[in-house]
């Protein structure tokens, strides 16, 4: 097994004694390995070349080949060997010039074991130094390699976001090993139809798996006709640069995506395909063009590809009347989940004749400012602890991207909907203290000829609002609730011996007669039968 911090030592001298010495001292103490020995310059050279050792201890003087001859020949094979020389006090010079063409070292004789294992460590820690550099630029390299991928996914996606001519891109695009022809593109977006509504149960690793699975499927299938490169855009999109070199047309490339995605997972998606770009700074330009040919799946159900190419290039958006906004919002403000059901089912019917012609980007703005505005009137009826959840809920769908026509207009049903609801269950509350209010008045003022707008006066609303109220609070209207206290009141009055007469004008009739006349109709007796059902002796 390889050791990182073990060198290998080989050593060459045509002194037997020398040698004997050198190999008996106990290097594998300090982590160096004997490799072999020789004595003499040829031998040495090719025992280096079969070991290729760390570090080399020759005499500088040998027979066949003289120490600084090796020391070239060596530094040829192997630039990283270090060479410790041997010399004596008459080799001085030789020995330094030997040190300039590359020597490690030189130890000059006699030398004891501690001079020369000194020089040897001092080598041993320059190996195991340059070998950890050696290491680490390889694992960065090998790091290099390895997020190559997510590299060229980052820079992508500033090529789609910025202009970037050729002449810069060049030097990155071949660093990042593009594959990718740098002349003529074709931007596709791809969206998950729906995932956020069917992800919301699935743990974290499933969603992963499943993104994962859907770049492969979209990476692999638009591969098998052209290079390109796919990454995520954002969580539930993905976008791809695709050279248009295929023999298929792009938005054929994008409808089998569409299938092989359909067929090897439960999920689909739609794609917008942008137009051919020439140079990589016209990049931005296909991606717009993807991007709006996507919002056009607004009209679909999902599952399918629009080319930009084949939309309607308009001028100045048609403009779009929602002829029934204020009636929506009136029907909200009285709380008639009914009336309001009638009215975004006729705004739905007149959006999907009209749709055709118009942007997504519009309509989406035109559901946004129904929404807005039936939930402002909601903040305006509703106590904020009642409305609010009812708005958290839609918020959170609604920021739901790439939800077709028909999801937003039954998002904004419901909402209306429970809304008015709300509304109305508020209102007949605050109109419960309201009209009990007024019957406390109506009471005090029955001999009165009392009209139902000085009722109505009396709380602030108008006789219209107040009647409507009035008739939801008690079941009855005004009239018909002040009758019935009148008679109520005649008959303690009559019990307690009052004239009839008098009883009449205390409850606000100044005919008898009449009074009579309405007493029977409600009670089945005149008012004298009555008072004597209680006093039979009068």
């Amino acid at each position: 097994m390889y050791n990182h911090d073990s060198v290998s030592l080989c050593i060459i001298d045509d002194i037997k004694s020398v040698v004997d010495g050198l190999k008996g001292m106990n290097w594998a103490e300090h982590g160096i390995r004997m490799a072999g020995v020789a004595s003499n310059g040829e031998d040495g050279l090719r025992l280096i070349s079969g070991e290729t050792p760390d570090l080399v201890i020759t005499d500088i003087r040998m027979p066949r080949m003289d120490g600084l001859a090796m020391l070239r020949a060596v530094l040829e094979q192997n630039r990283d060997c270090k060479m410790i020389l041997i010399s004596g006090y008459a080799d001085f010079e030789y020995a330094q010039q030997a040190v300039q063409l590359g020597a490690f070292d030189f130890v000059v004789k006699p030398f004891s074991e501690q001079e020369i294992m000194a020089a040897v460590l001092r080598a041993k820690a320059e190996i195991l130094e340059q070998r950890s550099k050696l290491l680490n630029l390889r694992e960065m390299e090998k790091k290099l390699r390895e997020s190559l991928p997510i590299l060229r996914q980052e820079y992508f996606a500033l090529l789609v976001s910025h202009r970037t001519p050729w002449e810069q891109a060049a030097e990155r695009w071949e660093f990042l090993d593009i594959n990718l022809n740098p002349q003529g593109f074709i931007v596709m977006l791809i969206e998950i139809d729906r995932f956020q509504e069917q992800a919301a149960e699935m743990s974290i690793r499933e969603v992963e798996l499943v993104r994962f699975s859907l770049l492969n499927i979209t990476q692999e299938t638009i591969s098998e006709h052209t290079p390109c490169v796919v990454f995520r855009a954002r969580h539930n999109r993905y976008l791809a640069v695709m050279g248009d070199a295929a023999a298929a047309s792009p938005v054929e490339i994008a409808e089998q995506c569409c299938r092989n995605i359909e067929r090897y997972t439960k999920f689909t998606v739609s794609v917008g395909v942008g137009g051919r770009v020439e140079q990589t700074s016209e990049l931005p330009e296909s991606y717009r063009q993807a991007n709006r040919a996507l919002a056009y799946h607004l009209f679909t159900e999902g599952n399918a590809a629009i080319m930009y190419d084949d939309l309607l290039q308009a001028g100045s958006q048609e403009p779009l009347t929602l002829e029934y906004k204020d009636e929506l919002l009136l029907a909200l403000r009285s709380g008639n989940a009914g009336r309001t059901s009638v009215i975004l089912s006729a705004i739905s019917a007149t959006l999907e004749r009209q749709g055709s012609r118009h942007n997504p980007d519009y309509l989406l703005s035109l559901y946004d400012e129904l929404a807005a505005s039936a939930i402002r009137t909601f903040y305006e009826l509703v106590p904020f602890a009642d409305i609010q959840p009812l708005v958290l809920r839609f918020k959170a769908v609604q920021g739901t991207a790439g939800l077709p026509l028909a999801s937003l207009q039954r998002q904004l049903l419901a909402l209306c909907m429970e809304g008015a609801e709300l509304v109305r269950l508020n209102s007949l509350s605050e109109g419960q203290k309201v009209i009990y209010e007024s019957l406390d008045y109506i009471k005090s003022r029955l001999s009165e000829d009392l009209t139902v707008g000085e009722c109505a006066a009396h709380v602030h609303l108008s006789a219209s609002y107040f009647s409507s109220l009035f008739k939801k609070v008690t079941g009855m209207t005004v009239t018909q609730f002040i009758t019935a206290e009148r008679i109520q009141k005649a008959k303690a009055l009559l019990v307690e011996g009052m004239p009839v007469q008098e009883v009449a004008s205390a409850v606000g009739y100044e005919e008898r007669r009449y009074f009579s006349d309405m007493f029977k109709k409600i009670t089945g007796q005149t008012p004298s039968e009555f008072r004597a059902s209680y006093h039979p002796e009068l």
